[in-house]
């Protein structure tokens, strides 16, 4: 067993206040789910694990069910890393935000760093994680594992974007894009 860190991003049907965070927090335990701490960013509720599990995708599949037994929460997403800036890539790679920079400006490396997704022409652009995770790979600088969580967070927040009734629109864009 090993023990993963990652926090799940949730809404709640009640407005959030500390009483409210008190009686999730308390929902949680109650629940079995021991191993959080629940806080909040405006009306965002941020439940933070450290969960024992045989593998990563098992620790956020079984900690999603424990916060979906509350009734009054709806997950959001894993705020494991999916689109990430050059800093939080290097605090998740535990390699330094100068080294991933010059990757990225070509100044180090075979010069193919992955491109950004999001706001490319700002001082902090956004790129997809695992494309970052899997060039890293690539070069020997991190553990196969972590591409396999990134890849695994990115479909898992697309499935629970999927179960919330927030891509309604897709298959109607992609058969417009069909001919694109």
């Amino acid at each position: 067993m090993k023990e993963y860190d990652f926090a799940l991003i949730a809404t709640s049907k009640n407005d959030v206040d500390d009483e409210v965070i008190c009686q999730i927090a308390n929902d949680l335990f109650e629940a079995g789910a021991d191993d959080c701490t629940v806080s909040a960013r405006g009306n965002a509720l941020i439940i933070e694990f450290d969960r024992e599990s045989k593998s990563y995708k098992d620790a956020v599949i079984s900690a999603i069910k424990h916060v979906q037994s509350i009734d009054v929460i709806t997950v959001k997403s894993v705020d494991a890393g999916q689109y990430v800036g050059l800093s939080d890539a290097a605090e998740l790679s535990e390699l330094t935000r100068s080294a991933l920079s010059k990757f990225s400006k070509g100044e180090r490396g075979d010069g193919k760093f992955p491109t950004p997704y999001l706001r490319v022409a700002s001082k902090t652009p956004l790129y997809d994680w695992s494309e970052i995770a899997s060039w890293l790979c690539s070069k020997g600088l991190i553990e196969p594992e972590l591409v396999e969580n990134a890849l695994f967070t990115s479909a898992i927040n697309t499935a629970l974007k999927l179960r919330n009734g927030e891509l309604k629109e897709v298959s109607t864009l992609v058969s417009e894009l069909a001919g694109a």
